[in-house]
């Protein structure tokens, strides 16, 4: 029912640990609906209970795709290391490291259908991916997995030194 995603730390390669991925990601519902009930909550004004669902239901999506994302990638992909890696400031939400191959690829996972510039910042950010590269070896794709049509950056008339390429998550885990 549930499955340990590694997070490693780019700072301090010592430093692991471990986000619990839910394989039934209507747990995470169950948890905001009880949350809801509290006598706190119902305290609240119509808009502030509003405003406060929209943002737990939101976190909740996002945080649900991203454990979707990133468990069947680790299932179906035994000769890699899947992980998400943190930085001082950021992170890549997934990495699919091949030792063998001596290659990585960096992910950002976003429960939105549109593209904005600010999704892939870290995976344009320079140090961030010679570090990586350092680390894990030839960084060969950079992408964006979110609920919009598959495209690139450059494709949608944005200009940038290497290609990102924007995944619909949908057709990402069919292939898999």
């Amino acid at each position: 029912m549930t499955v340990d995603i590694e997070t490693r730390w780019m700072s301090d390669y010592n430093r692991k640990e471990a986000r619990t991925a839910f394989s039934q990601p209507g747990i995470r519902y169950s948890q905001a609906e009880s949350l809801m009930q509290d006598d706190k909550f119902r305290d609240l004004s119509l808009v502030e209970r509003k405003r406060v669902t929209e943002r737990i239901l939101a976190e909740i999506k996002g945080r649900m795709m991203e454990d979707i994302v990133l468990l069947e990638t680790k299932l179906s992909k035994k000769n890699c290391e899947v992980f998400r890696l943190q930085f001082a400031i950021g992170e890549f939400d997934m990495v699919v490291f091949d030792p063998e191959e001596e290659t990585c690829e960096i992910y950002e996972i976003k429960h939105s259908d549109k593209i904005v510039l600010q999704q892939c910042r870290h995976l344009l950010d320079k140090q961030k991916c010679e570090d990586t590269a350092f680390r894990y070896g030839t960084i060969i794709g950079k992408y964006v997995i979110y609920r919009g049509a598959k495209t690139s950056l450059v494709q949608v008339g944005v200009s940038t030194q290497e290609d990102v390429a924007y995944l619909n998550v949908e057709e990402y885990l069919k292939k898999l």
